[in-house]
């Protein structure tokens, strides 16, 4: 992925945390900001704990309850969502220094989404 892939998935990323009502859409559009001009922050944000790091991560977002939208549309939502994670958690993967929960998440993720065929 370079800057611009990056950039374009946390855009919906964020736009769907903000679908769902979500308190850390704010911290990704904060993180979205660094695409532009901070590498060196946005990898360290993207590999962060927050991001990763179980209960309260983004994550995490993944298992939360339906906010009161209609049910097709959190469905599909949500596994855009765990597919948006699992590019990024990929992309990170292959960097140094990645998170040690991704790979976790990852395998998760892709389990959910085959399931939810």
């Amino acid at each position: 992925m370079n800057s611009l892939e990056i950039q374009t998935a946390l855009q919906h990323m964020h736009q769907i945390l903000l679908n769902h009502k979500s308190t850390e859409a704010d911290w990704i559009a904060s993180v979205i900001k660094l695409c532009a001009n901070n590498e060196t922050e946005l990898y360290r944000q993207l590999n962060s704990k927050h991001m990763w790091g179980g209960a309260g991560s983004i994550a995490n977002e993944a298992l939360a309850d339906n906010p009161g939208i209609e049910e097709w549309i959190w469905k599909v939502e949500i596994q855009e969502y765990r597919e948006i994670m699992i590019k990024l958690g990929e992309h990170l993967m292959v960097q140094e220094n990645s998170y040690p929960d991704i790979s976790s998440w990852l395998l998760a993720f892709n389990n959910w989404n085959q399931s939810d065929v």
